[in-house]
């Protein structure tokens, strides 16, 4: 690559979310690259797995610090913040940008991919309830089970008895001594 076309792409990678975003709207007026980015987004959005899931909402709930736990519960100015209550606040913030992609892919008819991202959050916090290593884990010792079994009840209330049953089977797994890799064989 040439130094003109590598500061061309230093440009492009200095653009934020959101403004990259508007100059891909602008661009899908030409109807050449409407179809080119079109594509390319289905293509991004549909390339998901459970397992790589599991891994994000597992990082995510197992690198919130203690510290942070401490400095927003107990006394404060306007009162006093239950450390539980907070604590359960940060585990749901952790899982928050998982939670809004799963609903993302509801919102846009993506049917597969819902389900595999519904299944990959239930399996991480099933996952960090049970091999959680960070000092946070001790805080929310049955949160990570409770907060799974509201995601897969949710999900029951939305969805077929099939899917119902099939995202179920990946909590079912984790209190049996299935191999983990049967969690995410498909049909």
């Amino acid at each position: 690559m040439n130094i003109e076309k590598d500061r061309s792409i230093d440009y492009i990678k200095s653009i934020s979310g959101t403004a990259a975003i508007e100059i891909l709207i602008e661009l899908c007026e030409d109807e050449d690259n409407f179809e080119l980015i079109l594509s390319r987004a289905k293509e991004y959005l549909t390339c998901i797995n459970a397992k790589d899931i599991e891994d994000e909402v597992f990082g995510s709930l197992n690198s919130i610090q203690i510290e942070d736990l401490w400095n927003n519960s107990g006394k404060t100015y306007w009162g006093y913040k239950d450390e539980t209550e907070v604590a359960y606040e940060m585990l749901i913030d952790g899982l928050e940008y998982s939670v809004q992609r799963m609903k993302q892919y509801r919102e846009l008819g993506l049917k597969r991919e819902e389900k595999e991202c519904c299944k990959g959050i239930i399996a991480g916090l099933l996952r960090y309830g049970i091999e959680g290593n960070n000092e946070f884990h001790e805080a929310v010792p049955d949160d990570p089970y409770i907060q799974a079994e509201n995601i897969l009840f949710g999900w029951k209330e939305q969805n077929s008895e099939e899917d119902y049953n099939e995202v179920k089977e990946i909590y079912d797994s984790f209190f049996s001594d299935s191999d983990e890799e049967a969690m995410y064989q498909e049909d």
